[in-house]
Order: C-alpha cells, then sequence, then structure tokens
C-alpha cells in the first residue's frame, strides 16, 4: 500500500547536497506555514522513493533538520515540525555565513556551547558533565552569598573587565592545582573556556590571520574562527598529538602566530601529549615565534596529567580553563593565565565582548574553590567518567590511548564500510545521537570516526542501553557498502 505523503518538498530551484536541500526546504516550509506544528512527515523510506534518492539521504536530512530544531524524532512514533522557533542562522546574524554555505546550519554544539541539555532519546552527542553532581556542587556557593548586603552591593555594580583582584587571585589558585604557577596579576577572569579563546584569538590575531589548529578540534574554534575571519590551518598529528615538525612547516607556510591546541585528554582523540611532545612543541613555537593557545578544559579529569606548556613556558603559552565541566555548565565562569604582556589586550578583548564577566557568578566561583567544593565536584566527576568508561570498554571495539580511563568522552573508530556521516544519521534513526567526526575537521572530511559523549545521559543504565545500540549497529553490514542494483 502506498504511504500517503503528507509533504513533498520541491527541490528544482536547489543545488548541493540533497540532504541539505531537502532540510533547507523543509525550513521554508516551515517558515512560510505550509508545515503547521505536530505534522507528521513521511517515512523515510516513503520521502526517499518520492524524491529517487537514497534512505540514507532522506536520515541525513531529517538528521540536519532536527539539529536545527525544526523537527522532533520519536523512535516507534516517527517525525514531526516542532514549534516554530528562530533557526540557529537566524541568531547567528551578524557574521553567519549564508544558507548555502555547508556549515550554515550550526548546532550549538558546532558553535562552542557543547553543555546544551540533551535532547532525544539517547544523546550522546554533548560532553554534558555529570548531571548527578551539579545541584550540589552549586550549593554552597550561592549559600555563602547570603546575608551580606554591603558585599553583595559592591559586586553588583559594574566591575573591571580584567576583573575584581581577589576573583583573580581565586583563579590563579584554582590553576595552581594544575602544575601552573600563577599570581593574580597572571589572571583574567571569562565567561567559561569558549569567552576565553573568543578574547585571546580577538587579542591576538587579526581578519585575514591564520591560526593553526589540529587536524581534529574542536567545532567551537571553527565557529570562533570565522567569526573573526581568521583563516584555519591544519597541522598533522600522531599518536601523540600534534607534531612539532609539522607545526614548525604549518608556520613558515602560512605566516601564522598563533597555535590552539588541546594537551590534556584531546577533544575528540582522548590524547594526552607526553612530557617530550610538549617540550619538542614549546622548542617548536620558541624557534617559529609563535604563541600556543592551551585549552586545558579536561586537565581535570586527569589522574597526574604532564605539567602544562603554560608551565614550561610562561611567555610562549596562553592557558584556558574553566570551571563549566567540573562544577556546572551554568558557571560560566573560567581563566585565562596569559604573559604579562598580553593581559591587557585579553582584558580589552573581553572588555569589547561582554564588558566585564559577572562578578556575581566569580564571588559564587571563588567561595567553591577557597572551600574546597569545587575540587570535590571535579574528583566526583571523575570519578563518575571513570565508572562510565569502563560500562563503554566492555561494549564496545574501543582503541582508547593511555591516560583516557577518565575521560568523558570516546572516540570511536568505525569498521570499513562506514563514513561516519552515515553511522550518525543511522544510529540517529534507532534512537542514539552521537557526534559525527565530521564536525572535528575544518574541511569537513570524514575521518571515519565519531564521538560518543559517555556522561551525557543522567544514568548509567541509559548509557548501557544507547552503547548495546551502538554495539548493535557496528556489527551490521552498513547500508553504504551494500551494492547498488
Amino acid at each position: 500500500m502506498t504511504e500517503h505523503l503528507s509533504w513533498t518538498p520541491d527541490l528544482t530551484a536547489r543545488s548541493g547536497a540533497r540532504y541539505r536541500a531537502i532540510a533547507d526546504a523543509l525550513a521554508a516550509d516551515i517558515d512560510a506555514g505550509r508545515l503547521p506544528e505536530g505534522t507528521r512527515l513521511p517515512t523515510h523510506r516513503a520521502l526517499a522513493q518520492a524524491l529517487e534518492v537514497t534512505v540514507g539521504t532522506v536520515t541525513r536530512a531529517y538528521t540536519e533538520a532536527e539539529r536545527r530544531g525544526l523537527v522532533e524524532a520519536t523512535v516507534g512514533r516517527g517525525t514531526f515540525v516542532r514549534p516554530h522557533k528562530a533557526t540557529t542562522a537566524d541568531w547567528m546574524r551578524p557574521g553567519s555565513p549564508p544558507r548555502n554555505d555547508p556549515h550554515s546550519a550550526l548546532s550549538l554544539e558546532d558553535c562552542g556551547a557543547e553543555n546544551v541539555e540533551p535532547q532525544g532519546p539517547i544523546d550522546l552527542s554533548v560532553n554534558y558533565p555529570a548531571r548527578t553532581f551539579l545541584a550540589g556542587a552549586l550549593q554552597p556557593g550561592l549559600a555563602g552569598l547570603d546575608g551580606d548586603i554591603g558585599r553583595l552591593t559592591a559586586l553588583a555594580g559594574y566591575q573591571p573587565s580584567v576583573g575584581r583582584p581577589e576573583h583573580r587571585a581565586a583563579g590563579a589558585r584554582w590553576i595552581a592545582q594544575f602544575g601552573l604557577p600563577a599570581q593574580a596579576d597572571d589572571i583574567v577572569p571569562v565567561h567559561g573556556t569558549q569567552g576565553g579563546l573568543t578574547a585571546v584569538l580577538h587579542a591576538l590575531d587579526r581578519p585575514g590571520d591564520a591560526l593553526l589548529v589540529e587536524e581534529l578540534t574542536w567545532p567551537g574554534v571553527h565557529y570562533i574562527a570565522r567569526q573573526h575571519g581568521i583563516r584555519l590551518i591544519t597541522v598533522a598529528s600522531d599518536a601523540e598529538g600534534m607534531r612539532p615538525d609539522a607545526l614548525a612547516e604549518a608556520a613558515r607556510r602560512s605566516g601564522a602566530r598563533t597555535a590552539y591546541l588541546v594537551p590534556t585528554l584531546h577533544n575528540p582523540s582522548n590524547i594526552t601529549m607526553p612530557d617530550a611532545r610538549r617540550d619538542a612543541l614549546i622548542e617548536t613555537a620558541r624557534a617559529e615565534n609563535l604563541m600556543l593557545v592551551e585549552d586545558d578544559i579536561y586537565g581535570f579529569l586527569a589522574e597526574t596529567p604532564p605539567a602544562p606548556l603554560a608551565a614550561r613556558d610562561p611567555e610562549r603559552a596562553v592557558y584556558v580553563t574553566s570551571l563549566s565541566k567540573c562544577v556546572a555548565p551554568s558557571l560560566r565562569i573560567g581563566f585565562i593565565k596569559a604573559p604579562a604582556s598580553l593581559v591587557p589586550r585579553i582584558a580589552q578583548a573581553v572588555a569589547a565582548d561582554t564588558l566585564m564577566v559577572s562578578a556575581l557568578l566569580l564571588e559564587i566561583a571563588m567561595k567553591l574553590i577557597d572551600s574546597g567544593q569545587a575540587q570535590a565536584a571535579a574528583r566526583a566527576q571523575r570519578e563518575e567518567a571513570a565508572a562510565r568508561q569502563r560500562i563503554a570498554r566492555r561494549l564496545l571495539p574501543l582503541q582508547e590511548p593511555a591516560g583516557a580511563d577518565s575521560s568523558f568522552h570516546a572516540w570511536l573508530q568505525l569498521p570499513e564500510g562506514w563514513r561516519a556521516s552515515s553511522f550518525t544519521a543511522e544510529a540517529r534513526a534507532h534512537g542514539v545521537a552521537v557526534t559525527s567526526g565530521t564536525a572535528f575537521r575544518a574541511d569537513g572530511t570524514d575521518p571515519g570516526a565519531v564521538r560518543l559523549c559517555l556522561s551525557a545521559v543522567p544514568e548509567r543504565a541509559q548509557l548501557e542501553q544507547g552503547l548495546t545500540i551502538i554495539a548493535d549497529l557496528l556489527a551490521r553490514r552498513p547500508e553504504a557498502a551494500m551494492p547498488m542494483v
């Protein structure tokens, strides 16, 4: 029996990838009111037959539409139009790419906000900290604000863009526990790691400059670079991270003055650079007159990480970290440790972007740090992450590098025949959301892997259910490998 189609897109004037054209047509019909809220879309197979495309193309189109917030898929029921809201391209303006750009339909994950509330049946696509501890981690800091009217009055007004001295000192104390001695004058408070990286790149690079990045790089950096007109140049990596010889060659070829890297529990590969590699990168930075931007957002998860790059040469590295992953995502507080010559420029960049960092949030962060509650929250997250890693390694054929025993995520290499995009779409069709490895490539090429965020779901039982589905998919022959007849 032929299915009656509730919607058939008009693709005659749309070029580019077919799945994106379908998603764009869907967005246009929703915006025009032709597809009201609650409309059930055709099944993947029925729409594929009507459009003479593969089922996988329709699956990718629906997944893309769900990423944009246009539709909602429920296993066993189908895909439905969600209540209308602005598309990502709307809220990215000014400076957003045009709709036919391959990066135009960005999710919050793409824009760096990995801490968005997970959506869907089993969402393993966002690097969310374990939620069991979030309320308890924040409560002591919130309680500490109660009753001191004079202090609250002082915090309620405008503040220096470089931050209050006591808050900067708290940041120095927090950073020192990761093997990086710091003084208050070295510290610039920021709104999270993304806010910190935005300020640092704004201070160090101009539009048209090149930024050197690892072959696999957190998508938020792609977004920040595009917004500032910075060119991304990828640098070859190996099992120990970014290669020093490749860094030197890329610096000479591009004229770049800045390189961004994640030395500890790299996102997504989970590589932790050994001491010798870190020393070699510092030597290369000196030889090529490079400033290294060191993102240490996951450093708290490592049991005994090597000393940061910034500890090896404080004049050649800017260190960025935050409390978002270890305490709570909504505590948008991070800290930059920079060479003295760069502190004023970074503070100016903070002022240009957000005027100042919330002194109320900084006060909460300071109280959590000084009471030991922030450190306790970090330990709890590390222990929970280790338990979830054990579940993942029991269920999946993971090949994780040394030192990744307590990482929030796993980097799953796919069997031959699977593409990251098709596996991501297939997993989503089975009720599990993962992050395609293509999101971490500046050029969008396929690394043949996906990232699994193990702490994203509230309960371990949900994680085990999702990973069991992933394991079942891995055991199947991918549709992409089947011959066309």
